[in-house]
């Protein structure tokens, strides 16, 4: 229950007066992103399952209805896990930020004032772990992709969907933290591993809300907060 907590926690936070100026940009870029999916989801979806219904053996035809609810579910989980890599990759500096403000507010000796230089030697450092999660996600991204188009096969792909979802943004969200303290992508993941059931329960309680239309919007940032402070209070040395 402790990861679940951690992003109840950090909606709170980006809520506190000091940490809402930080949410302004990634919020904006959320919504623009966001939209752009919504139209490309809706204009290729139709094709999609009517191509994959037309290649299913007729004597499984009575199967159909349950295809398309899978289907809708695969097409949700998708669109949301491909607009958070998007979305993320464009606001990681402000995500990094955002990070370093909330986990001031959560320990006793908070680092030094950010400057603006230390502000732009983000830049470069945010995106180039952007790229490092990438190359983590893609492979296991498109493999999960090409399983949901399988006739019969498909049946598997929304539970390792839901299995996928939560780990990545388990791993996705308290990564900003754990690149601000100076720790190893492969780091990282082997901590996550070690807590395995408190960030599982984290990025599933992220995962299940980012399919939530709206509330997907301020999620994001809430999950950057939640994620540090996954990592202040879990995954750090001193954690619990």
């Amino acid at each position: 229950m402790h990861g679940i907590r951690s992003i109840v926690r950090g909606l709170d936070l980006i809520l506190q007066p000091g940490l809402r100026r930080y949410v302004i940009l990634p919020l904006l870029i959320n919504v623009v992103v966001f939209v752009g999916m919504i139209v490309l989801g809706f204009r290729y979806f139709d094709n999609w399952l009517t191509g994959t219904l037309a290649a299913l053996p007729e004597w499984l035809g009575f199967l159909s209805w349950l295809m398309w609810i899978l289907f809708v579910f695969i097409a949700a989980a998708f669109l949301f896990v491909f607009f958070t890599l998007c979305a993320n990759i464009i606001a990681a500096p402000f995500n990094a930020i955002l990070s370093v403000r909330v986990e001031d507010c959560l320990v006793s000796e908070p680092g030094e004032p950010m400057t603006a230089i230390s502000l732009l030697l983000i830049l470069p450092r945010a995106f180039a772990r952007e790229i490092s999660k990438l190359l983590y996600y893609l492979p296991r991204l498109i493999g999960l992709a090409v399983l949901s188009v399988i006739p019969v096969v498909n049946l598997i792909a929304p539970p390792l969907w839901l299995l996928f979802g939560g780990w990545m943004m388990s791993v996705q969200y308290t990564d900003y933290a754990a690149d601000n303290n100076g720790i190893s992508f492969s780091e990282l993941r082997r901590r996550l591993g070690g807590d395995r059931i408190n960030s599982f329960g984290f990025g599933l309680a992220v995962y299940l809300m980012m399919l939530i239309p709206l509330l997907n919007l301020v999620l994001i940032p809430a999950a950057v907060a939640g994620g540090t402070v996954l990592w202040v209070e879990r995954l750090t040395d001193g954690g619990d």
